[in-house]
């Protein structure tokens, strides 16, 4: 019998680099050769692009942390289950906490502190390791526009706030060009698709398109919204809702449209178009629609529901609405089924307006 027999490094890592985050973390307690071997950022890496993919929803009530787990491998389950609230405990002050995106299981937030006379606080935290990065002040009270992300071919990543953008590898601010119609984003907040970020205008009208902002090259341009945006919709009360990126990588928006009756919106119609080909504005397909009822108090300046996209797929949608604000320990979801085109959209009540999805990941900045 061989005594003290070792599996070879190699092996060793690529089998804990399928493991889930919270094994990994019991994994780097064995000893100080396996909390190193772990801790290595090249690990952390090829531990994202290998092990399956989990995804949670953070939002903050009544300001307090909640964590919502969901697994969209598997959205039959969501017409059987309700997902569970869970309290999340952070190492931050939550009352002025704002989400500012995801990027590789690291969140960018903020702490606007300035309306209580303090000084505003941006971080990077990891919510499944706990790791948490301050970022130095940026000297600067602007702040109209967000985004997170990192640029791939040179992978460093890099915070845009305001008319400001950090690099974590330099650990400093510059001072950036902005559009002069960058005031007009909704809420401000960009979206990461490849290596560009990307806002869609406040007020959507005809002729109006996204903006994206190439984190390489930093920066700005305009990139052309479907054509069955620019046409004929200026008058029908069509709005893009969100925009965000499928589960295939492709960047997507969500319109929506009300059908009136007497005055009143009797149902909306949710279409999701996804542009297959990144980069070229002539690849936007109309993916699906949902039709979804609404309320009979429903009018013509209230709208039942305030959705958000968690996740796209193919033919199906998982969404939010932030229009129900309530203490539950149990999240239910409201399953569509739109029989004419058999798509299948699960929304959840999410009642809170800042929330942020990520995925698990060992990712750390130094």
């Amino acid at each position: 019998m061989v005594a003290n027999a070792t599996l070879p490094e190699e092996l060793i890592l690529q089998i804990v680099s399928r493991a889930t985050v919270k094994t990994v973390g019991r994994c780097r307690c064995v000893s100080t050769v396996w909390r190193s071997l772990f801790s290595d950022p090249q690990f952390a890496k090829s531990h994202f692009q290998v092990s399956p993919k989990h995804q949670a929803l953070i939002f903050l009530r009544d300001e307090k942390l909640k964590r919502v787990d969901f697994d969209l491998s598997n959205t039959a389950s969501f017409e059987k289950e309700s997902l569970v609230v869970r309290d999340l405990k952070a190492p931050f002050g939550h009352t002025w906490l704002r989400f500012l995106r995801s990027c590789n299981g690291l969140v960018a937030l903020a702490d606007f502190g300035q309306f209580l006379g303090k000084e505003e606080s941006l971080f990077i935290w990891n919510p499944s390791t706990g790791f948490l990065k301050k970022l130095p002040s940026r000297r600067s009270n602007e702040k109209f526009i967000f985004g997170f992300g990192c640029a791939s071919s040179s992978d460093e990543y890099k915070l845009l706030v305001g008319a400001k953008i950090f690099s974590f590898k330099t650990n400093s601010w510059k001072p950036i060009e902005m559009p002069p119609s960058c005031r007009r984003f909704d809420r401000g907040y960009g979206v990461l698709c490849r290596d560009a970020l990307y806002w869609r205008p406040l007020y959507p009208v005809q002729g109006q398109d996204l903006y994206a902002f190439n984190l390489e090259k930093e920066e700005f341009s305009i990139m052309k919204l479907p054509e069955a945006f620019q046409t004929g919709r200026a008058n029908s009360y069509s709005v893009i809702r969100d925009h965000r990126v499928t589960c295939d990588g492709c960047l997507f928006v969500m319109d929506e449209t009300p059908v009136w009756d007497g005055g009143c919106a009797v149902e909306y119609h949710r279409e999701f178009w996804v542009m297959r080909e990144y980069g070229n504005s002539d690849s936007w397909t109309r993916s699906f629609g949902v039709k979804i009822p609404c309320p009979k108090q429903s009018g013509l300046r209230s709208s039942p529901l305030n959705f958000g996209a968690i996740s796209v797929m193919e033919t199906s949608a998982f969404v939010r609405n932030e229009a129900k604000e309530e203490e539950q320990k149990l999240m239910s979801t409201t399953y569509y089924r739109y029989e004419e085109e058999n798509p299948h959209m699960y929304m959840i009540e999410s009642g809170s307006c800042q929330k942020v999805v990520y995925e698990e990941s060992l990712y750390c900045l130094a």
